[in-house]
């Protein structure tokens, strides 16, 4: 869908206060009318859109990733091994989920998470230049890509070629990580007291086992 530019306008107004709200007040915590309260619209005008309260809420939080994409550009962008690519974007993406974790948890598996990539392609419609100065391509699709499981396969299927890996056993870590990872994301929604560092290196430890195990180089 092509957005015009009053309608850019207008959803980066919602978008903004949401974030605002969100930074406030904490993503449980929104309401429409404190939206309307802050973006000066009316939840009429919010509905024109937005699909609901819980929609917009997505976009906003994507706003969250704007950092976690800045540093994986940059962490990512002189490495060639593809083992270490792959774990350099897991090591960013625990930085920055793990210290928001409702937030993410929210975009990745929450209610609209089957909606994300559509909302994804708005959003950097919306927000172009978050996607400048990404030369690495497997990277930058992985970031436009909604299902968790598609964004690991853009950065990891040159495994099969490199390392005469099966797409099977592809499949295989893919949605092995991918769980595991939700799973450790999850923990963090639910208990805030965890050592977000140790619960890190936990997971990069799983995951270096995992890829060691699976495949021979």
């Amino acid at each position: 869908m092509k957005i015009s530019i009053r309608e850019k306008r207008v959803m980066d107004v919602f978008i903004t206060s949401a974030k605002e709200l969100i930074d406030e007040y904490g993503l449980d915590n929104i309401t429409i009318r404190k939206i309307a309260d802050v973006s000066g619209y009316n939840s009429a005008t919010m509905y024109n859109y937005f699909q609901n309260l819980d929609e917009l809420l997505i976009y906003a939080s994507i706003d969250y990733l704007k950092e976690y994409i800045i540093e994986l550009k940059e962490q990512t962008k002189n490495i060639k091994d593809p083992i270490k690519r792959y774990i350099k974007v897991y090591e960013v993406f625990n930085k920055y989920s793990f210290s928001k974790p409702d937030v993410y948890f929210n975009i990745f598996y929450g209610v609209y998470s089957k909606n994300l990539h559509s909302i994804l392609l708005n959003y950097y419609e919306i927000y172009p230049e978050s996607l400048d100065g990404f030369d690495d391509i497997d990277v930058l699709n992985m970031i436009k890509n909604g299902s968790i499981l598609n964004r690991d396969y853009e950065v990891t299927k040159v495994f099969c070629e490199k390392y005469n890996l099966s797409k099977e056993k592809l499949n295989f870590i893919i949605h092995t990580v991918v769980r595991i990872h939700s799973s450790y994301l999850y923990d963090i929604v639910v208990d805030k007291n965890i050592n977000l560092v140790e619960h890190s290196e936990k997971f990069l430890s799983f995951l270096k086992t995992l890829l060691e195990l699976t495949i021979k180089e």
